[in-house]
């Protein structure tokens, strides 16, 4: 299908003599040949055409869609939010001792929010943490009087609670690894080192978001893709490099998601437009 797509993209297409071909049927573009070897590897699986019928193409509702995976109807929940829930139905005045999630450079995503509470630890960056004593502030959630102020109250300390004794614990983690490879200085790349560290020092959080953006190519799609997918392809390999120094490089698995993929033919601005299925 060269043909078709060389012609639906006149000035913006990859030259096949700048491809690298993973299969008979598909390739990556050159500067992205860090996952080359993953791939090779075995490391790497590529799902054509994910999507959903009638994609909704408005970044915020096909966000929440995503996140939800409810496509109808609105849905105020996230599919991991409901899960720990379920997980942690005490978890305001009980919570677990490591955060469930862990969510790096993107706030307000729908994916971690249940009926009552976010699962997710949102943070900017856990350098900042050090500051933050090591075993938090412990208010009180018991001798709570029984009104609404008392509720408002009891949100209120349990939520404190929650973000210093995780603050804590996210701080030990950070300190207690090391990065064993350069990253750069990219988007991604200063969030996936943040994170190695994290798993490798033992914080025991099982889920983390970070995110890479922007996709959104309406104009000038070439060096914004190239500038991206380099960052992309760059630090998913260090990352597992730098996994794989401490053994832990087969027990994570990583997947990307986006709300929509672009249209295969290219618009007046050197850009793609809103597409449905994506890669």
């Amino acid at each position: 299908d060269y043909d078709n797509y060389a012609n639906l993209r006149p000035t913006i297409k990859h030259l096949e003599s700048d491809l690298l071909n993973l299969s008979p049927d598909f390739a990556i573009p050159d500067y992205m040949n860090d996952l080359e070897s993953v791939w090779g590897d075995g490391s790497m699986k590529i799902v054509h055409g994910v999507g959903y019928p009638d994609q909704n193409l408005s970044h915020f509702r096909s966000t929440d869609i995503w996140a939800s995976t409810e496509e109808i109807e609105i849905e105020n929940t996230g599919w991991w939010g409901r899960y720990f829930e379920d997980l942690y139905p005490d978890y305001i005045v009980n919570p677990p001792e490591v955060p469930p999630a862990v969510q790096i450079g993107s706030l307000g995503n729908l994916i971690f929010k249940g009926n009552a509470n976010n699962y997710a630890f949102s943070v900017a960056n856990p350098d900042q943490l050090q500051s933050v004593a090591e075993n938090g502030t412990i208010h009180d959630v018991l001798n709570i009087p029984d009104c609404v102020y008392g509720d408002k109250l009891l949100y209120m300390r349990s939520v404190a609670n929650t973000t210093f004794t995780y603050s804590g614990v996210i701080n030990d983690a950070y300190l207690s690894a090391d990065n064993s490879v350069e990253y750069g200085d990219g988007e991604l790349a200063q969030q996936l080192a943040i994170v190695a560290r994290m798993i490798k020092g033992g914080l025991g959080s099982k889920v983390y978001l970070v995110s890479l953006g922007s996709f959104d190519t309406h104009a000038d799609q070439s060096g914004s893709h190239q500038e991206l997918l380099t960052d992309l392809s760059s630090t998913i390999k260090n990352f597992y490099t730098d996994l794989q120094a401490s053994g832990m490089d087969e027990n994570v698995l990583s997947m990307t998601i986006s709300e929509f993929g672009r249209r295969p033919y290219q618009n007046g601005s050197n850009g793609t437009d809103h597409g449905a299925a994506s890669p």
